[in-house]
């Protein structure tokens, strides 16, 4: 069924008209429409942020983690939602395994945190010195605890350094924690994403020394994580291998750690994050689906209304055909003009994205960025 120039005239006459019932139309076009592409776009946005945060550290860094954990759960354990908690035994394991340069305990301790102010409910992250060595986070001020002289130095993060002192670099300043006396050796510059982790928050956190942490612990200090980094002369599997034999080893014959190689974390989030972005695009297309449902219900009260115009151009000569034509043209018209506004809007917020992250000249040689 080919439509005319005439059609297209007609149809753009009639939806002038109606113009409320064309525009409520168009709108559950629009909506449909960029819901299924907000959510495509969402999808491949959280999927390439976790493949950066687990691609950043190289082929060489692999993750410990209590309990066992298959491909689609792996996205709940990168998130926190680990079960049990790695013992110091385990990181002295991993330590021991031939290859392994470096290895860090990621624990987390409570208690209030005071310097020019006081935080009541801080984010602690117990760690030690090879932190720095794994991780490369670039320091806004100062540096890391250095292992000869960490066991009174803490490292901040920017957001939290701001909260404690009205210094913007409190360098050699005191903070208290557990009524002892701390000297703050860095400020970490922003972390963009925190490693490995969907939920913790690493520019609120007080990295302070595993060891000192655990003396002034009323009891054993438990590790939700140990990252580890193998000599890049030395075969990353083989060593993952042995960290995971030297952990069952030490656990009796009980595989409840797991072992995990960055890059077979990056498969593995993939796949899971892959299924979810299917999920929610199902429930985004029935949206879609709905909107086509409110164009068939106009064009259907259309029919209605307009049963004399109908009649009246069957009197002078018009064929079936014809109207149908008509009809046809004014529903393709709703779709297309609904459909481009959505389009529209996503590119517009796209650009906008991508101008902001590519920041702008300020004129002098020098760029900013926008957040």
């Amino acid at each position: 069924m080919s439509l005319s120039s005439d059609n297209f005239k007609l149809a753009y006459r009639s939806l002038r008209a109606a113009r409320a019932r064309s525009f409520l139309t168009m709108l559950g076009i629009i909506i449909g429409v960029a819901a299924v592409i907000l959510v495509v776009c969402i999808g491949q946005g959280v999927k390439l942020q976790i493949a950066g945060q687990l691609g950043q550290y190289g082929k060489s860094v692999f993750v410990v983690r209590p309990g066992q954990q298959t491909g689609t759960s792996l996205l709940g354990s990168l998130a926190g939602g680990n079960s049990g908690l790695l013992t110091p035994g385990d990181l002295q394991a991993v330590q021991k395994v031939k290859g392994v340069i470096a290895a860090v305990p990621f624990g987390t301790v409570s208690g209030s945190v005071t310097g020019d102010y006081t935080v009541d409910t801080p984010f602690i992250l117990a760690t030690n010195s090879d932190f720095d060595t794994i991780i490369h986070q670039k320091m806004a001020s100062g540096g890391f605890f250095n292992p000869g002289d960490d066991s009174r130095g803490v490292v901040l993060g920017v957001s939290i350094a701001h909260k404690l002192f009205t210094d913007n670099a409190p360098l050699g300043q005191a903070l208290v924690w557990h009524g002892q006396r701390f000297v703050v050796a860095g400020v970490f510059d922003d972390f963009k994403a925190p490693p490995l982790s969907l939920e913790a928050n690493f520019n609120d956190a007080v990295f302070i020394p595993y060891s000192t942490a655990q003396q002034l612990s009323s009891s054993v200090l438990g590790i939700y994580q140990i990252l580890a980094k193998a000599d890049p002369a030395v075969d990353p599997a083989q060593v993952v291998h042995e960290a995971n034999a030297a952990l069952v080893s030490a656990h009796s014959g009980a595989h409840d750690v797991s072992v995990v190689a960055t890059s077979d974390a990056n498969a593995a989030s993939d796949q899971t994050i892959h299924l979810i972005t299917m999920l929610v695009a199902g429930a985004a297309i029935i949206a879609l689906i709905v909107g086509s449902v409110g164009v068939m219900d106009v064009m259907l009260v259309s029919v209605t209304e307009r049963l004399y115009e109908i009649g009246l151009r069957k009197a002078i000569g018009a064929t079936n055909r014809q109207i149908m034509r008509q009809f046809v043209a004014e529903a393709f018209v709703l779709s297309a003009f609904g459909g481009v506004a959505a389009d529209v809007h996503q590119l517009a917020r796209s650009l906008g994205v991508a101008g902001a992250s590519l920041g702008a000249d300020n004129g002098d040689g020098s760029r900013f960025t926008l957040r």
